[in-house]
């Protein structure tokens, strides 16, 4: 009499974890059953717990893999992920190439998984992050600065790196490519490629917004001639006020090298974004992809399939390349101020520098950091908070963690000579004292525990009702108990003339003084100074 339990375990012990396929076929030929009696025998004895399935995790043709419990599934695993097209496989080989760990932003773009399920019914990556669980490839997800990170097991990426300096270091990478985009976006506006304000950049801890479900670093939108969209058929149809701009979707990898994985994923995106607007017979889609570098499969893939790729070097030159690669490697606990005013220099010298405000306004934040470190400080730039009791997010441009009890918290604002930087009706007002002074650091004193040391520093100027709140903070008696501590910072705000002040008191800061000269100043370089 056939025992069929004995055949299916005597083949996976000599086998190894099947395919379903594989295990028809080997039962068909050891048992000689039909292949419909094959099925049903598996089923039935998976039911029983003979053997287990990956279920509901599939591969190829929609199978389960099956597998005894003492058996691992890794070298099946990496046999029957077949290529990047393949989720899965994607996001395996995105954890070994980038040190282990995945913060959710870049889960969600390498996954193609939906942020938004109220926008797309397709796969969420959380049901892909889960998939990845269940195989024993990830470990429960981590939350760094509010951030979910997908970390892998070591038995799958033994060169894992996760250390909190790793993850710090990503984020600042990340928020460089954030402030870097907005200017791209800008840049794209002068070049009538996109609609003037029409544009949206995704902030890293933005992973829960996306675009018809999935998740893009900026969104805007086309009004080219032929690019636009419409479905009118009138004769009389005037295109330059009826048009519809066509979605432009963009990938922006500047600080590192963009590989298979980065655009197999872009392309996956794209595709599904088709699904909810397939009724639409002349919705179009832009996909753009903004990259320092690339890898030759990854940009010839890229071309195959329509993917606008921009390279940094050959539309803005190999000096600029250089700047954003000298920013990028500015250690915020050790800046140098010559070797800060020697990148500016080299900006400048690109004739580009016009085009990258934001990013001028980013070395800003380093030159301050300078300011901190000369006072015995350790400043962090571009840190992240999430305020658990409120649902609400924040990024501090530098924060330095004075002691068990205070933490000083500084907003930066890099802005040229005139500018006044305003008060702002509420706290949600954008780039505004009450944002940073009422919104920010109540974030920053709920997730931290600590009493915050707020301080707002701008190469320019207040407005005459902001000098008005600040000095009102400045004198409040508590605050101004703390400050008498330090001898940096002695007040919660500086403007351009306080700079100016401590720059001219110490030698050490001639550079500090000359960046604020020739850089802030809303003149041209070339200009003379006096």
């Amino acid at each position: 009499m056939v025992n069929y339990k004995e055949d299916c375990i005597h083949i996976l012990k000599t086998k190894g974890p099947l395919l379903g396929s594989e295990l028809n076929k080997f039962l068909i030929e050891k048992s000689n059953v039909t292949s419909n009696n094959a099925r049903q025998i598996i089923r039935r004895l998976k039911n029983q717990g003979v053997f287990y399935s990956t279920d509901p995790v599939k591969f190829q043709h929609n199978q389960v893999l099956y597998f005894l419990p003492t058996q691992s599934l890794k070298s099946k695993l990496k046999e029957v992920l077949p290529d990047h097209a393949m989720t899965l496989q994607r996001v395996f080989q995105a954890l070994v190439e980038e040190q282990g760990f995945l913060l959710w932003s870049e889960f969600a773009k390498i996954s193609a998984g939906v942020v938004d399920p109220l926008k797309s019914e397709r796969k969420t990556a959380q049901d892909i992050y889960d998939d990845l669980f269940n195989l024993g490839m990830v470990k429960e997800i981590v939350e760094f600065n509010g951030i979910p990170v997908v970390i892998a097991k070591k038995e799958w990426v033994p060169n894992t790196v996760a250390s909190t300096q790793e993850m710090y270091d990503r984020i600042r990478n990340l928020s460089f490519n954030h402030q870097f985009t907005k200017d791209l976006l800008n840049w794209l506006e002068k070049m009538n490629l996109v609609g003037w304000n029409s544009s949206h950049v995704n902030d890293i801890d933005d992973y829960e917004k996306g675009y018809n479900g999935f998740y893009f670093d900026a969104i805007s939108y086309c009004y080219l001639w032929g690019l636009y969209r419409s479905n009118s058929k009138d004769e009389l149809y005037e295109p330059s006020l009826k048009k519809a701009g066509s979605p432009v979707v963009i990938e922006s990898i500047l600080h590192r090298q963009t590989k298979r994985h980065d655009i197999t994923g872009l392309i996956n995106r794209v595709s599904n974004l088709y699904g909810p607007v397939k009724h639409d017979n002349n919705f179009k889609i832009i996909p753009i992809c903004f990259v320092e570098s690339i890898e030759k499969d990854a940009y010839e893939l890229a071309r195959a399939r329509g993917i606008m790729v921009m390279m940094l070097r050959d539309v803005f030159g190999t000096k600029m390349v250089e700047f954003l690669k000298a920013i990028r490697e500015v250690n915020p606990l050790n800046v140098d101020p010559v070797a800060l005013a020697k990148i500016l220099d080299n900006a400048c010298e690109t004739g580009q520098d016009g085009k990258f405000s934001s990013l001028k306004g980013y070395v800003f934040n380093f030159l301050i950091a300078s300011i901190f470190s000369d006072y015995g400080l350790k400043p962090q730039i571009g840190v992240k908070y999430e305020d658990t009791l409120s649902d609400k997010k924040c990024e501090c441009d530098i924060v330095i963690s004075v002691n068990e009890e205070y933490i000083i918290a500084c907003e930066v604002k890099g802005y040229n000579k005139g500018i006044e930087v305003p008060l702002g009706n509420s706290e949600e007002d954008k780039d505004s004292v009450k944002k940073f002074f009422e919104r920010t650091c109540r974030i920053i004193k709920n997730r931290t525990g600590k009493a915050v040391i707020p301080v707002f520093i701008t190469s320019a100027g207040f407005s005459k009702d902001a000098i008005e709140y600040l000095e009102k903070k400045n004198n409040g008696k508590k605050l101004k108990q703390i400050l008498e501590e330090f001898n940096f910072p002695s007040s919660v705000f500086y403007d351009r003339e306080a700079l100016m002040r401590i720059f001219s008191n110490k030698q050490k800061f001639t550079e500090h003084k000359r960046v604020l000269k020739e850089f802030f100043s809303g003149q041209s370089k070339d200009k003379k100074i006096s």
